[in-house]
């Protein structure tokens, strides 16, 4: 087939690519200093906050959210801005009915955000037809991705059928999200030819992860196969459990002999900058991994995704065993398969792992069950790819337990209305929904250490912030770079 004059591209460094690497602990202060980066780097749009980041934002970095989508706009005024919105989770963990939804859309389309993107981890599109029809009402664009699987019931010709429902409600662009890194280059090739004639004339987008060292290659073959556009991440923040780099992608496809959209001298600044941030937060970047076929057939069995991997290494260090992570992710592989092959993203993707731990710490598998994972079996989150276990259902279920759920039942609940009745008639829609997706104790330990996001007044370049930070260490007397023709030198 002829390849794509022009390959187009969304950034993902605020979104999965600290979600992947830094736990999602980004601060708008070190954000906001590159901001003209972003809006100048050409990109299709910028994703700027997720459930994960905008929970992160209350519960550890005491921000308020809607603040920092607020000074984003204003500093990336030129630059289309979308937000990940978990299917009926929205930007929480429970499921909610559509008021809850609606509100959360007009009041990102009140901050100008342009677009957004939904996703089920069932894949079941019913959860987000009303998503959809909302944004378009307020003239808003939207993504709406396919979460890969690798499973025997999560074929091409299934992902043919999602993408052709996606069609017919209307989205503006259809995302194949590999979340957890387990396509191969053969499996891309074919995928993506699938779901390039299934979608037509909409837009087509590719994301993969890094974490099993093969999604460099997948790029090259969604290229190959048609994609419009690349969803990559800042060199700091991608490869990794991240995504590939915009500037390694770039160099691909114009290997390909396709024209890319970006201003490599602000993808370059955007570079810069964030090795500065990780060097002075003393945060991570990311590293390629050569691909390993042994280590691959291992991950491949659970499929945890980057976000959720580095927060589950985190919590068993808190608990002080991880060491047992070998066991807990062998465990989740079984998990998964047990459970009818959820895509792992969220909330599924927690459901597995809390499930997987429980049954390793506890040495009894199944003996302690989170609410939620009953709520699971019985359909509550919607449509399984595949059957579940009868032998985990017995174990799961209590007497009186048995009867399927239907999960479009709430949608037209009136949980704002209640929400009000409790919270207040006065709130604000933005503090409003902060507390529908917040506890109360999250909530009142927030209000107690709110910090006042403004925009910064230091400089964005990371030279000059090298000096003054030079200029404080003792044992430093002189500091001289060279580059080219440019040279720098400062004695203290």
């Amino acid at each position: 087939m002829s390849l794509k004059r022009r390959l187009e591209f969304v950034d993902e460094t605020l979104r999965d690519g600290q979600q992947s690497l830094w736990a999602t602990r980004m601060k708008t202060e070190s954000i906001l200093p590159v901001a003209r980066a972003f809006n100048k780097a050409g990109f299709h749009y910028v994703t700027s906050i997720s459930g994960a980041a905008f929970e992160t934002c209350v519960k550890f970095l005491g921000e308020n959210p809607w603040d920092r989508l607020r000074l984003l706009r204003q500093q990336i005024p030129d630059t289309p801005l979308s937000v990940l919105l978990r299917g009926r989770n929205v930007l929480g963990w429970k499921r909610f009915p559509d008021d809850v939804v609606e509100l959360t859309i007009r009041a990102l389309k009140n901050i100008g955000i342009d677009w957004i993107m939904v996703f089920d981890g069932l894949n079941d599109i019913r959860n987000l037809e009303w998503h959809i029809k909302v944004a378009k009402s307020y003239g808003m664009k939207v993504n709406g991705a396919l979460v890969y699987s690798e499973s025997p019931v999560h074929t091409d010709e299934y992902f043919a059928e999602k993408a052709r429902h996606f069609k017919r409600l209307g989205v503006d662009s259809i995302m194949l999200e590999d979340a957890s890194g387990v396509l191969t280059p053969q499996r891309t090739k074919s995928l993506m030819a699938s779901l390039r004639r299934a979608a037509g004339e909409v837009e087509l987008q590719f994301q993969s992860h890094c974490s099993t060292g093969q999604a460099n290659e997948c790029y090259i073959e969604a290229i190959k196969e048609g994609i419009d556009v690349a969803s990559t991440a800042a060199l700091p923040l991608s490869e990794g459990e991240s995504v590939p780099s915009h500037i390694k992608i770039i160099h691909d496809a114009r290997k390909l002999g396709i024209d890319v959209g970006l201003d490599e001298r602000y993808i370059n600044e955007l570079d810069d900058y964030l090795h500065w941030v990780a060097y002075k937060e003393q945060k991570p970047v990311g590293k390629s991994e050569p691909f390993n076929q042994i280590e691959f057939d291992k991950y491949v069995s659970h499929q945890i995704p980057g976000g959720m991997m580095s927060n589950l290494v985190s919590q068993l260090k808190d608990l002080g065993i991880e060491n047992r992570l070998p066991e807990v992710l062998e465990e989740a592989g079984r998990v998964r398969q047990e459970l009818g092959y959820p895509v792992m993203v969220t909330p599924l993707s927690q459901l597995v792992g809390v499930q997987a731990t429980f049954n390793v710490l506890e040495g009894k598998r199944y003996h302690t069950v989170p609410e939620d994972l009953r709520l699971y079996v019985r359909g509550y989150y919607g449509e399984f790819a595949a059957p579940i276990d009868q032998n985990v259902l017995d174990r799961v279920l209590r007497d009186g337990e048995s009867d399927m759920l239907d999960p479009t039942s709430n949608f037209n609940d009136e949980y704002i209305k209640k929400a009000r009745a409790e919270l207040g008639h006065t709130m604000s829609d933005e503090d409003l929904l902060l507390n529908i997706f917040n506890s109360k104790r999250t909530m009142n330990e927030f209000y107690q250490n709110q910090k006042n996001l403004k925009l910064p007044i230091s400089t964005s370049q990371p030279l000059i912030e090298l000096i003054k930070e030079l200029e404080k260490r003792r044992n430093v007397r002189s500091f001289f770079v060279q580059n080219g023709s440019y040279k720098v030198k400062q004695v203290f």
